[in-house]
């Protein structure tokens, strides 16, 4: 993993990391729970399957600097460093990471090539404004998971095509992945869905 910085939309100053791999870059949204190196393991699987993978901390985590709750300004940020080297770009947000990527989409001024959400825990402020904002979307989640009906109504209105997948148990967001019962399959998930992309 090669370290970076980079601004975000506001001017902060944004920890980040960059898995080189190919010309599709996955940027990875943290939840509230965790922080950029919680992506180590599958940023590296990701890597592998032959995509640039870029994490970071949001604003107040690690080493990024810290001065509101806008974390969908870090998200943009992150999107116009990736847009610098990248063929294709998509975001994989889980939970508040989910959150703010919905809501950069929202208000960044381009498309993006794919959208993966893992428990997204809350809504774009207005699902209507993220039309054409990308090619299709993935959201993942859990039957017990505190977040299903948020990722539920979030699955239901996005308004381009979406794949949507529930899986027994209660892991929640990037804790699927360490689930033995699920990350086999959310990885191999994921990774077709990038390759569809």
């Amino acid at each position: 993993m090669k370290s970076i910085f980079f601004e975000s939309e506001d001017g902060l100053k944004i920890e980040g990391g960059v898995f080189e791999g190919g010309k599709h870059w996955v940027i990875l949204a943290h939840g509230k729970a965790f922080d950029m190196n919680s992506w180590h393991d599958f940023a590296t699987y990701l890597q592998e399957s032959g995509f640039t993978v870029m994490t970071f901390n949001f604003r107040g985590y690690g080493s990024s600097e810290a001065r509101d709750h806008r974390y969908e300004l870090d998200v943009i940020g992150a999107i116009r460093y990736a847009s610098k080297h990248a063929e294709k770009i998509s975001l994989i947000g889980a939970s508040m990471g989910g959150t703010a990527a919905l809501r950069a989409l929202e208000i960044y001024d381009r498309a993006i090539d794919g959208v993966e959400l893992l428990s997204p825990a809350g809504f774009p402020r207005n699902f209507s404004t993220l039309k054409s904002k990308t090619k299709k979307a993935a959201v993942f989640y859990t039957k017990g998971d505190f977040a299903f009906d948020s990722s539920e109504v979030v699955a239901s209105h996005l308004p381009f095509p979406t794949e949507e997948k529930v899986f027994e148990g209660s892991s929640h967001a990037q804790n699927m992945l360490a689930d033995p019962i699920i990350s086999k399959t959310l990885k191999e998930e994921t990774v077709e869905f990038l390759l569809s992309i």
